[in-house]
């Protein structure tokens, strides 16, 4: 009979600000289960709780063990997990910043008043943050640039742009191809069933004119 191989356990991972170091994210490993070979007198061992401090991101992680696993694998392992999901973390949030910063320059061009503010988000894989938002004004219609999501089938961002407070006309931003792209239901464009489904096109200037025209219009 073969014979079977040992597998790693997978671990409930938390994840929230390091209160000691500014700036660090502390990680919290749980392993889901070990197989325990157990007698009758023997008692259940108490499940392993790994605890890890963790600085920087890519190439410059830097970690400081509170509770260290023995087995130098399980660190390896560990480490391994934390600096993908903070390395995740980073870069959405760069990307996150860019796009803020990309429609806060071009709205203030086109005479709209704006204001940068952030947005508690939850994720179980990154942990919870803040995330940020852009609130635009121009006379009595107000926008908001609402992030939504980090990640969507067919997309690695979701971003939404409406009106206020109705709710009741919406662009979506979809990070794709290197890129945002704005779906929306331009006057014109064929009905689709959802916002999805709306022409995309490439996040500009003059797209981005275009719809705060359309929805100035429709906010009348």
């Amino acid at each position: 009979m073969a014979r079977q191989r040992a597998t790693q356990p997978t671990y409930m991972v938390s994840i929230y600000d390091d209160p000691d170091a500014i700036g660090a994210l502390r990680f919290t490993f749980a392993p889901k289960s070990i197989p325990q070979a157990r007698t009758e007198v023997e008692p259940p061992q108490p499940v392993p709780l790994y605890i890890v401090s963790v600085q920087g991101h890519r190439d410059e992680t830097k970690f400081n063990w509170i509770k260290l696993p023995a087995q130098e694998a399980t660190r390896e392992e560990l480490e391994g997990i934390a600096q993908q999901r903070v390395t995740a973390r980073y870069e959405w949030l760069e990307k996150l910043n860019k796009l803020v910063a990309t429609v806060k320059g071009w709205a203030d061009e086109l005479d709209w008043a704006t204001r940068v503010v952030e947005k508690k988000m939850e994720d179980a894989e990154i942990g919870n943050y803040k995330a940020p938002g852009l609130l635009l004004q121009q006379e009595t219609v107000r926008l908001f640039l609402e992030p939504v999501a980090r990640a969507a089938p067919g997309t690695e961002g979701v971003v939404d742009l409406y009106l206020m407070p109705s709710y009741d006309d919406i662009a979506s931003l979809y990070f794709y191809n290197n890129r945002w792209n704005v779906h929306y239901m331009f006057e014109g464009a064929r009905t689709v069933g959802n916002i999805l489904e709306a022409e995309a096109k490439p996040l500009t200037k003059a797209t981005l004119r275009k719809l705060f025209d359309e929805m100035k219009a429709h906010a009348g």
